[in-house]
């Protein structure tokens, strides 16, 4: 594509019934078309299974949102005791992301491999600590910071809870249920389920964009490094805000904007420097120039860009991926107005932002 993006796909349940678009190529070396029925890695939607698992459980009582780390995961943070279950859904609880924390000399970065790292598997303890040895953004619930650590404690906490494994509770709670069969979560497979998408960096230097195809999952883990398809990702999203997944009152709870997350002054740190939406548990409510006032997710790995959208009562629903990550400019301007044109033809049937 012009724009840098090899290639881009998507498919909505709007006004117009389901329809699907797609341009591009799933392999630039082979010539292969892209197409919505190809996998792609979810990236940060991920993080959307993880807040519906926590939720179910503290709608049956397992624990409370405003529970501590500490009380469920006993000597994972040195100050456990002052961040609460709430404040790692919504990112309010100050720990550094491990992806912004800079790799120490000659250590593996894990968020931005060497190709000799790629392979690399990494514990979620492994991660946090990561995050954890950087100092705090901001004391707890004093702020807005995106923050992947926080969604691998919550993963922890699901599995410490549970007994069970993160995979396990996916599937039992959110992919059986829904139908969801193109989806998958095992961050130790690197191998793609067929049909898939390759996943590159355009801005890596060579007369070809760089295959990053086989970057481990692991460096995702409960933050995103779940397997999808655009078809089971919309079909998810609308369950989300619907009601199916979650009781009515914490729908409700999930939508409340946290703040600092629109367009947050320091030590906030809202999405792309502010405009973007608010994030309540696990789930971003886009503006109305961004994406329609549309609910949902969005996503970054290596390789991919994947985004989810749906109406505030789920009755509607859309998803798209690029397969690139980190773009030019250009690029980044291009996918900023796919995701508007999705997100808006989902709600309206049509392509213009409209007011209101």
């Amino acid at each position: 594509m012009a724009t840098g993006v090899p290639g881009a796909t998507g498919v909505i349940r709007g006004p117009h019934g389901i329809e699907r678009y797609s341009a591009g190529e799933a392999d630039v070396r082979r010539g292969v078309a892209i197409s919505s029925r190809d996998h792609t890695r979810a990236g940060s939607i991920t993080k959307a299974f993880t807040s519906a698992v926590i939720l179910q459980l503290v709608a049956s009582g397992r624990f409370g949102l405003d529970d501590s780390v500490e009380s469920l995961l006993p000597g994972a943070l040195p100050d456990g005791d002052q961040i609460t279950v709430r404040q790692l859904l919504n990112m309010s609880s100050g720990l550094a992301d491990y992806c912004s924390v800079p790799a120490s000399p000659g250590g593996p970065d894990p968020c931005n491999p060497s190709r000799a790292e790629r392979s690399h598997a990494w514990a979620p303890q492994e991660l946090i600590d990561i995050g954890v040895s950087a100092p705090r953004t901001f004391a707890p619930g004093q702020g807005w910071a995106y923050t992947n650590t926080g969604y691998q404690l919550l993963g922890m906490i699901i599995e410490r809870v549970t007994g069970a494994s993160l995979a396990a509770e996916y599937q039992q709670r959110i992919f059986r249920p829904l139908g969801m069969k193109e989806t998958r979560y095992a961050p130790d497979t690197v191998a793609m389920p067929r049909p898939f998408s390759r996943g590159y960096d355009v801005l890596a230097a060579g007369s070809w964009p760089d295959d990053i195809t086989t970057i481990s999952p692991t460096i995702a883990g409960a933050a995103g490094a779940a397997v999808s398809t655009p078809d089971d990702l919309e079909t998810f999203i609308r369950a989300y805000l619907s009601g199916r997944l979650v009781p009515a009152p914490l729908v409700r709870e999930m939508k409340v904007a946290t703040p600092g997350s629109l367009n947050g002054t320091p030590p906030s740190m809202p999405l792309e420097k502010g405009g973007v939406g608010t994030y309540g548990l696990g789930l971003e409510h886009y503006t109305w120039s961004h994406s329609c006032g549309t609910f949902g997710h969005s996503g970054s790995i290596p390789g991919y860009h994947p985004y989810s959208f749906t109406t505030a009562d789920g009755s509607r629903g859309a998803a798209m991926f690029l397969n690139a990550d980190v773009l030019e400019p250009q690029g980044v301007i291009a996918a900023n107005e796919v995701q508007r044109l999705v997100a808006c033809r989902m709600r309206f049937g049509d392509i213009g932002a409209r007011q209101g």
